[in-house]
């Protein structure tokens, strides 16, 4: 994880805490961080679930450090 996404995350901290609506703009963020960090290249797609296990996976590496 980068320092900016670091930074970006400690800004946005209920979006990987609390199950809330997200604007189009943190959602895209979100997917950057998530590829950044898995190397894969998923978009965002309206997908519930989708969405989830993409903040499942950012909110681990992010307690991680």
């Amino acid at each position: 994880m980068t320092k900016s996404d670091r930074q970006w995350l400690d800004q946005h901290r209920p979006l990987i805490y609390v199950s809330s609506r997200m604007t189009s703009a943190e959602s895209q963020m979100m997917y950057h961080i998530y590829n950044r960090l898995t190397g894969e290249n998923k978009k965002p797609n309206g997908c519930g679930s989708c969405m989830r296990n993409t903040i499942k996976m950012i909110r681990y590496h992010y307690e991680k450090n």
